[in-house]
Order: C-alpha cells, then sequence, then structure tokens
C-alpha cells in the first residue's frame, strides 16, 4: 500500500506544468477574438458604407419629384443610409476604445457587450429591412395603384413579410445569438479560471 503511494506521488509529481504555455495559449484565444471582432466590425462597416453609398447615389441620380410615393421611398432609403451609416461611424470608434482596453478587462466585459451590441443590431437590422420593404412598397405603389385586387395583393405581402422579420426571424436570431454568448462566457469563464 505504501509502495502504491509513494508511486502515486511519484508520477504527480512528474507531471509538469508550464504556466508559460498557459499564458500563450490565452494570450492567442484573446488575439483570436480581438481579430474576430475587428474582422466583423470590418465588414458590417464595409457592407453599410456601401449599402449608404448605393442608395445615396440612387436617390440623388434618380430623384423623381414628380411622384410621391417615389420621393417617400427615397427619403425612407437616405434615413435608412444616413442613419447606418453614422451607427458604423460609432461602432468603429468604439472599438478603437474597447480595443486600448486591458486584456483582462476585454475578457471580463466581451460577454456583456456582445450580447448588447447583438440586440442592437438585431433590432436595427429588423427595423432597417422592414423600413427597406415599405420602401420598396412606396416605390412600386405607381406600378400597381391602377388596381386594388394588386394594391391588397402587395398590402398583404408587405405585412407577411414584415410580420415574418419580427415575429419569426428576429427571435430565431436572438436564441442563437443568445447560444453563442453563452458559450462564449463559459469559454471566458474557463480561461479566466487558469489565468
Amino acid at each position: 500500500m505504501n509502495n502504491d503511494i509513494t508511486a502515486l506521488k511519484k508520477a504527480w509529481q512528474s507531471i509538469e506544468t508550464d504556466p508559460e504555455s498557459d499564458l500563450r495559449e490565452f494570450h492567442q484565444t484573446l488575439l483570436h477574438w480581438r481579430r474576430r471582432k475587428k474582422r466583423t466590425v470590418f465588414f458590417w462597416s464595409i457592407a453599410v458604407i456601401l449599402f449608404s453609398i448605393i442608395c445615396f447615389g440612387y436617390v440623388i441620380y434618380t430623384d423623381q419629384l414628380n411622384s410621391v410615393s417615389k420621393s417617400i421611398s427615397e427619403i425612407i432609403l437616405l434615413l435608412i443610409s444616413i442613419y447606418l451609416f453614422t451607427y458604423s461611424w460609432q461602432r468603429i470608434n468604439s472599438e478603437r476604445k474597447e480595443y486600448v482596453s486591458s486584456s483582462i478587462d476585454f475578457m471580463e466585459t466581451l460577454p456583456r457587450i456582445h450580447s448588447q451590441r447583438n440586440r442592437r443590431e438585431l433590432i436595427i437590422y429588423c427595423t432597417s429591412t422592414s423600413l427597406f420593404l415599405i420602401a420598396i412598397f412606396l416605390y412600386c405603389f405607381d406600378f400597381i395603384e391602377h388596381s386594388s385586387y394588386l394594391i391588397g395583393f402587395a398590402l398583404a405581402a408587405l405585412m407577411i413579410l414584415i410580420f415574418t422579420i419580427w415575429v419569426i426571424v428576429k427571435p430565431w436570431f436572438w436564441r442563437r445569438l443568445k447560444i453563442k454568448n453563452q458559450v462564449l462566457s463559459a469559454k471566458i469563464t474557463k480561461i479566466l479560471k487558469y489565468s
């Protein structure tokens, strides 16, 4: 029995733990998350800026003031693009401030910030998409205004699409984002426990 304990003690003491490898792993994970976050912000910003430029160019190029519905459609597109552009600019600036924060602070606040930002962006996505669909409907209104059946069909389709966005798509995305945030929180807790 004594030999078993001595053998177990020798086996236990022979295991070498390398704190530097744990620190390297922590640092690599942190760099990976920061790069991934930076890449996400970059692609979001590029997409929003391109959308804003296209909408702005479209409104300036077509500018049809003879039709009230098309003018309202263009104003909605312009407002969407301006809002998305300013939000994207604010997000880039906030990312710069986060990047300067210390590693531990960044990791501790990452799940909370990630959750808040995802919720805000999901609402922005749903609102922008709904307004974009309304703008398309108003733009096409001149073509369908001669038939009450077409207007009814187009309105029904618009309402169904907006209902689908807010009642089906938004909760589905929110559940996915909550699961991803829980996984992220678990990973951060595990990493911070060993650091």
